[in-house]
């Protein structure tokens, strides 16, 4: 497998206009791979280091949505000790934020490389509240591998979990999705945090979310 990943200035660009317009939304589009990295603005913030890169590839039946990520990742830290628990505080993690395109429930699910996993419904992204770590969540499976400096991650969820709550996830509604990388690394000052779609700040404005298309 190639460690090299190329960050893709348009994609920024048009994540960015999202924000600006609300008319240009990027895409996360079935059996499509996009690739991102942060794009650092300070590199000193990094001690001038290379930044390491991510992609992912979304699938989606009728019973179940797929991602796959790989990441290039030759450090990895997870410090965290619970499911059901803000992971990206506590090392490396990644973030799924979903929500249907014309309401503001908000679902995270969060994983780390060290198997545990968070799942959070929010009324929106206003309103995000957290459990005490260690409650009960809707399951959903994550497969990790650590291999020759690449986290992978295949990760299912159940559309059971949004039906749950009264949407259909089918071909009749609009979803949004927004992919939060958070990397630690012992070689920088502060963790990673690249997206995809590539958001500046806050990472759950649903502005900066990507239509998902799942054909």
């Amino acid at each position: 497998m190639k460690k090299s990943f190329i960050f893709t200035a348009v994609c920024a660009a048009a994540a960015l206009s999202a924000a600006d317009n609300g008319l240009i939304r990027n895409k996360l589009v079935a059996g499509e791979t996009e690739e991102f990295r942060l794009v650092a603005n300070k590199p000193e913030l990094f001690n001038r280091r290379p930044l390491d890169g991510s992609k992912v590839k979304m699938d989606c039946d009728k019973n179940n949505l797929y991602l796959k990520l790989e990441m290039v990742d030759g450090d990895i830290i997870s410090e965290a000790k619970e499911n059901q628990s803000p992971l990206n505080r506590l090392g490396d993690a990644v973030r799924v934020f979903l929500k249907p395109a014309d309401k503001t429930d908000m679902w995270e699910i969060v994983f780390a490389p060290n198997n545990l996993k968070s799942c959070f419904y929010h009324l929106g992204p206003g309103a995000m509240f957290y459990p005490e770590p260690g409650s009960a969540f809707p399951e959903f499976t994550v497969k990790n591998s650590i291999k020759n400096g690449v986290w992978s991650a295949d990760v299912t969820i159940p559309l059971s979990i949004f039906r749950a709550k009264g949407f259909k996830f089918d071909k009749s509604e609009k979803w949004h999705i927004m992919i939060v990388r958070r990397n630690f690394s012992r070689l920088h000052s502060l963790p990673e945090e690249s997206s995809y779609p590539q958001a500046i700040g806050n990472v759950a404005f649903p502005d900066y979310f990507a239509e998902l298309i799942t054909k």
